[in-house]
């Protein structure tokens, strides 16, 4: 199940609205999400949600006990378990392929490959793991609930695509459900984060994906401007389509009473590629800096804790060879930018924006194609291409252009907080059309495209 489908919206989400406010009491208002959280997760299969399951009760019973504070073993115990089914799920079939192992029966099923990533499986390994190593250094002292934490785990508006949360970040709003009460205020600013995340991701995203996924299948045969418009288009989708996750995320936990952090930054308006790991996708790298950064020394080896985290992020990206040159690649200009940051920042803002948004762009080509994909996508960028496939027409150049002002002008949040505290007939007209505008498209959208991926 994903948001920006019916079921989602007009029946799963208010039997759970209804389900929480109405039909339980009050001190059932854990188990009612951990229930549809459950549920939720059950629709990509019930091997993924037994997954699940079995990661929260494996994380629990190590974790939770007394003595998990200063040691080690119960520490890499913890840690096992889901790490263990991480491996398997999504990264056993890669090492498998590149040392050419295969195991496959006369069926031809393969132990590596004939196996389904389940739905968001890095995002909750790694708040399982969050939780463990927080545990082990005290910062969390007395352990939650099972339900509490199993709902902390597997609330469904962040279980497939973030914000990857630590429990200090939901402790207070966990221990206040039984007392929370939606004030108009909440469910105004609740519903203005879930319109705009499903406008950017219905509207924008998909519109651009629909309009390059045709494209993509023969890089050779576009044009130099047939390239340039595929590089820029799919960056404002990935954009826009991960931003619009985000947004909805927090305004469905808003509607029970949880603050999630912001996830963007507003990336795109980074002077440099340091600044951008500061914007895009916060929590992950606040998790790298926390979890695997700091650990492995931080700055005392930075050019090779550089390199680790970097490939590591990759590897969290995708389980590919592309995946871990598109890591590889950003450590390498977060090291050319640490040692040319004085001729870089000397130059004017917007060249710098601009430098570093061409930088990542550029390496978003290694999330759609394969080597010999990039290879040819590049030699069409520089002319080299066949051009057999048509330039991209007015109405494709309007619409990239409506996502570059969007992405660089209006900053959602702000808008939706508007909606909240200052919200007026005209803005909530506004809404309501821009949902029903949501609703005409929602037909022609797509999965989230970090949904897949983990």
């Amino acid at each position: 199940m994903i948001f920006n489908d019916f079921l989602f919206l007009f029946i799963f989400l208010p039997i759970v609205v209804f389900g929480f406010y109405r039909a339980m009491p009050n001190t059932a208002r854990v188990w009612v999400l951990l229930a549809a959280s459950l549920a939720f997760y059950a629709m990509s299969g019930i091997e993924h949600v037994l997954i699940l399951i079995l990661g929260v009760l494996w994380t629990y019973a190590i974790a939770a006990t007394p003595k998990m504070r200063g040691s080690k073993w119960l520490l890499a115990l913890a840690v096992l378990g889901p790490a263990s089914a991480l491996f398997y799920y999504k990264y056993f079939g890669f090492f498998a392929r590149s040392l050419d192992l295969e195991i496959t029966d006369s069926a031809g099923f393969s132990l590596f490959e004939s196996v389904i990533l389940p739905a968001g499986i890095s995002f909750f390994t790694f708040q399982l793991v969050a939780f463990a190593i927080d545990r082990y250094r005290g910062h969390i002292e007395t352990p939650p609930s099972f339900a509490k934490f199993a709902l902390y785990i597997s609330f469904f508006p962040q279980l497939v695509a973030g914000p990857i949360l630590r429990f200090q970040q939901v402790a207070e709003p966990l221990d206040g459900l039984t007392s929370f009460r939606l004030t108009r205020q909440t469910a105004m600013t609740a519903i203005a984060y879930i319109v705009l995340g499903l406008g950017a991701k219905v509207l924008i995203a998909d519109s651009l994906g629909n309009d390059i996924d045709p494209w993509l299948i023969r890089p050779e045969a576009l044009g130099g401007v047939g390239a340039m418009y595929v590089l820029l288009a799919y960056s404002f989708q990935i954009y826009f389509d991960f931003y619009g996750y985000s947004l909805v995320a927090i305004g469905l936990g808003r509607l029970f009473g949880f603050h999630f952090p912001d996830n963007f930054l507003r990336p795109y308006e980074s002077l440099n590629i340091k600044d951008f790991w500061r914007r895009w996708h916060v929590t992950l790298s606040f998790w790298i800096r926390d979890y695997l950064y700091v650990p492995l020394g931080g700055n005392k080896r930075y050019a090779l804790n550089i390199v680790i985290i970097f490939a590591a992020c990759g590897l969290w990206h995708g389980a590919g060879w592309p995946f871990v040159i598109w890591g590889l690649y950003h450590g390498a200009l977060v090291a050319l930018y640490g040692a040319t940051s004085r001729i870089w920042d000397a130059m004017p803002k917007l060249v710098q924006i601009a430098l570093t948004f061409s930088l990542v762009s550029l390496g978003w080509t290694l999330f759609i194609f394969d080597f010999k994909g990039v290879v040819l996508f590049f030699g069409s960028l520089f002319g080299a291409g066949s051009a057999e496939l048509p330039a991209p027409s007015v109405e494709q150049w309007t619409l990239l252009a409506i996502a570059g002002i969007v992405c660089f002008v209006p900053k959602f949040e702000r808008l939706a907080a508007k909606a909240g505290t200052q919200g007026t007939w005209f803005g909530s007209i506004g809404y309501a059309t821009l949902f029903v505008l949501i609703l005409l498209f929602v037909n022609r959208s797509n999965d989230f495209i970090y949904t897949p991926i983990h």
